[in-house]
């Protein structure tokens, strides 16, 4: 594997002169689809959309919830680099960096602070575990003599009591990376939690002396702590994302392909022919956004410029996107309803905590799975 430090500049958003409007996509959009404006927002603004029809972003450095309608409520002077609504749609975390530290709040839906803490660091991901669980990764960068280090942490935030830490990678920074700024370095830390809420996926930075520097791509069991390797990539590659099902993963590479890993070998079962720097997977997974390219069950639909971020509706029923400045609804998503939830929860948890700790076969696992009502 090969490394460069410009593996690393696609990580900052940056307009392609020349480039078409999302609301024209370089490819016509399928008969029933349709791209609504709906605000102005910051270049490279972070994006979440709630269960509740809210989107959330930035704009002049105010944090903004949007609808249809307009703009619903607008917090001042909080430049948050990263939103992430609760499950539920009540609650809105987000993310502010200042100097040595993450500013976190959480924000209920009238724009209303509900609690602020502070991390060390700088947050790298944010996801909800829970209506009242927030995860977060954060990295630090020291610079001893001996040459600069990066540490990356779990947080764990109930929004009540202080965040608690867990370490879950240290590593060296490469010369080559030496003077890269920590937003980039902490791309290279990223976090999905599993649709059941009792594991997470996430990339860290690996360096050995044997190969090049890459990210490893690790399944971590929350309740017993047991990690396993699944992938490695590309140093500023997307995701881990979960499948809805949370078998399997959609992990980017830089410069190549994204592609489906299972869980917990890591085996490749599908590839798309695009890298996913910020790959975003809708609420079935019927659909798939990777570097302007959605993607329907492995068919291209349509093709927007290539730095268009997005996220799908937790209903399913559009696309988010953002590109140049603006915010934009794509409607007409043909997703199937939501699976429920197992009847028998309990029991796939208790399966999975065993398949954890190493003490049923991958093979007894899918069959007592596939038992479960």
């Amino acid at each position: 594997m090969r490394f460069a430090p410009r593996l690393l500049l696609p990580l900052a958003l940056c307009a392609l002169a020349g480039c078409a409007a999302p609301n024209r996509a370089a490819t016509p959009l399928p008969e029933g689809f349709s791209v609504k404006e709906l605000a102005l927002v910051d270049d490279g603004t972070p994006l979440a959309a709630a269960r509740t029809g809210e989107l959330a972003a930035t704009y002049k450095g105010a944090i903004e919830t949007i609808t249809e309608k307009g703009i619903e409520w607008e917090m001042p002077e909080a430049p948050a680099f990263m939103l992430s609504f609760s499950p539920s749609g009540d609650r809105l975390a987000a993310a502010l960096h200042a100097e040595s530290r993450t500013t976190l709040r959480i924000i209920d839906r009238s724009g209303s602070p509900i609690a602020v803490t502070s991390i060390p660091g700088r947050v790298s991901a944010m996801t909800w575990r829970s209506d009242t669980e927030l995860l977060l990764t954060a990295i630090t960068v020291t610079r001893p003599a001996a040459g600069p280090q990066l540490a990356a942490q779990l947080y764990l935030w109930n929004g009540s009591t202080p965040p608690t830490a867990t370490m879950l990678a240290e590593a060296a920074v490469p010369t080559e990376l030496a003077q890269v700024p920590e937003a980039a370095l902490a791309a290279t830390v990223s976090l999905a939690v599993s649709p059941y809420g009792d594991e997470i996926a996430y990339s860290s930075p690996k360096c050995h002396p044997a190969y090049a520097p890459c990210q490893t791509i690790t399944i971590r069991h929350l309740e017993t702590g047991r990690e396993r390797v699944i992938g490695r990539t590309a140093l500023g590659s997307g995701g881990p994302l979960y499948t809805p099902d949370g078998e399997s993963l959609i992990v980017g590479e830089q410069h190549a392909l994204t592609r489906r890993l299972s869980i917990p070998d890591g085996r490749e079962m599908y590839a798309w022919p695009a890298a996913g720097s910020h790959p975003a997977i809708s609420p079935a997974g019927s659909y798939l956004l990777l570097d302007g390219r959605l993607y329907q069950t492995g068919k291209a639909l349509a093709s927007f410029p290539s730095d268009t971020l997005g996220t799908f509706l937790p209903d399913g029923s559009g696309l988010a996107i953002t590109y140049d400045g603006k915010l934009y609804l794509l409607s007409g998503l043909k997703e199937p309803a939501l699976k429920a939830s197992p009847l028998a929860l309990d029991r796939l948890l208790k399966l999975r905590r065993l398949r954890s700790l190493g003490l049923i076969s991958e093979k007894e696992y899918r069959g007592r799975k596939a038992g479960l009502p």
